[in-house]
């Protein structure tokens, strides 16, 4: 792809909202990041107002701390940011062997600074996490990406529908209920972020992301190990549940970060903490390395042997593949599992499907509802449309018909994966992969049995020319 004034290097990244790239600005011959609009994944509009309004807000926003934007311009129809390009990595990085703890305080400080700014002039990020704060070469932190922040001195009914947008594992409660939001869920978000520096571990998991959504409504503030104590009165203030005991704006967030900063420093020059005096235990992760370490070298000569094997299977695993691909895909039959809530936990006694928080209490069914539809959402812009099992679109709008028969939002939304089904499969059409175009045809029109583009498209496919060789195929099949 081609921007006038602009030299693309490679590609850094896919979201379901945008590419990114590595490019050159020829006129000041500099690198910088051209962020494009995946328009394939423009079902209603909201991409493309989303887009424009995060280049609009960025623009807006000149502090020291949140990354730089230059230019919102459009070639060949394809809708593009140019944004300054940082090279130091992002937190996720950095994070998983911990920071230090006066390093943590000094990450919030910043970020606190560049949120401070951002809500004095009405704007909401509302997806803080760690891949969102980037570094510059010389370890300045730098907030990016707000692709869902929420002007809320405009837009005040943004929110008000029910929809959830952000990351599960650093969403506040309030947003993952779908309530309206302010400063206050950037600071919750915030306040997820120093735990995981802290401790080198998120401070909610579950084996789906409704169960971490849930734990964010119901779950107590989590407990820091006792050689981090000092920091929990901080976190407490950062993550309580009900935002009205939240630490109330950024700017009294920086000033308390700071005033703690000042005193573990102090007590460092005094000898009573150092840095490296805290022996903090390695993360889940850091040990996993270290573990994979241990006896690498006794194993390479068994892995060359196994991937001798492997080449092998693998060669025969690929036309199997191949073929499968070409063969209409099994059946699969809307039929959602069981989904306990409030309304019916007394009849089913807390069986299969029932989620409940720490203090046992089973889900309500609004609450449910909206995690469910962010889940079957954000699926659908990903383009899980029906797998992984039990982590789809499919499966999500299913379950929200489990509670709701009449559930307006599931039904839309099967029309949605169907239509998505349509654009995949007229791709593979235009490319002659007819095969792959029929196994779309047939996930989607299971979706939705009479959806007149899907069988546009089978119709095409069975009244056209066959080649040669598929002729020949067809006659040794009879």
């Amino acid at each position: 792809m081609e921007f006038p004034g602009y030299e693309v290097k490679r590609t850094i990244g896919r979201g379901g909202m945008a590419t990114v790239y590595l490019a050159i600005q020829q006129s000041l011959d500099r690198e910088i990041v051209l962020k494009t609009l995946n328009t394939t994944h423009d079902e209603s509009g909201d991409f493309f107002e989303r887009f424009l309004k995060e280049g609009r807000i960025i623009a807006s926003l000149r502090p020291p701390h949140i990354v730089t934007i230059f230019d919102i311009g459009s070639a060949d129809d394809t809708l593009y940011i140019s944004m300054e390009y940082v090279e130091g990595g992002d937190l996720r990085a950095k994070i998983e062997n911990r920071l230090a703890p006066v390093r943590g305080l000094e990450l919030v400080s910043k970020i606190g600074q560049a949120l401070a700014y951002a809500h004095k002039k009405g704007i909401v990020h509302r997806d803080v996490k760690p891949a969102n704060i980037l570094f510059r070469a010389d370890g300045t932190p730098l907030l990016s990406d707000f692709g869902i922040a929420k002007d809320f001195t405009v837009d005040k009914g943004l929110t008000s529908t029910g929809t959830i947008l952000g990351s599960p594992s650093y969403m506040s409660p309030e947003q993952a209920e779908g309530l309206p939001v302010d400063g206050r869920t950037d600071i919750y978000s915030l306040g997820v972020i120093f735990y995981e520096m802290l401790t080198g571990q998120k401070p909610y998991e579950g084996d789906s992301a409704i169960k971490v959504i849930m734990k964010h409504i119901q779950s107590p503030v989590p407990q820091l190990p006792p050689e981090l104590d000092q920091f929990q009165p901080l976190l407490n203030r950062l993550m309580a549940k009900d935002r009205d005991q939240r630490i109330g704006d950024a700017g009294e967030l920086v000033t308390e970060v700071e005033d703690l900063r000042e005193e573990v420093e102090g007590k460092k020059g005094r000898g009573m903490m150092t840095l490296h005096s805290l022996k903090l235990p390695l993360s889940a992760r850091a040990r996993e390395r270290r573990d994979a370490s241990v006896g690498r070298g006794s194993r390479t000569v068994r892995m060359l042997v196994l991937a001798g094997v492997m080449f092998v299977v693998l060669g025969g695993l690929g036309a199997f593949m191949i073929a499968q691909l070409n063969k209409p895909p099994a059946l699969l039959v809307r039929n959602p599992p069981p989904v306990v809530t409030s309304s019916t936990a007394g009849a089913t006694g807390g069986g299969v499907g029932t989620q409940s928080g720490a203090n046992g209490a089973v889900i309500d069914e609004q609450s449910a509802s909206r995690a469910l539809e962010w889940l079957a959402r954000n699926s659908l812009r990903q383009d899980r449309l029906m797998s992984p099992p039990a982590d789809n679109a499919h499966y999500y709008f299913s379950r929200l018909l489990a509670i709701n028969p009449d559930n307006d939002a599931a039904k839309q939304g099967f029309s949605a994966i169907a239509e998505r089904f349509v654009v995949l499969a007229e791709e593979e059409f235009s490319r002659k992969r007819y095969g792959r175009a029929q196994a779309y045809i047939t996930l989607g029109l299971q979706v939705e049995p009479n959806n007149k583009g899907l069988e546009t498209l089978r119709s095409m496919i069975e009244t056209r020319e066959k080649t040669f060789f598929e002729t020949v195929a067809d006659y040794f099949k009879s």
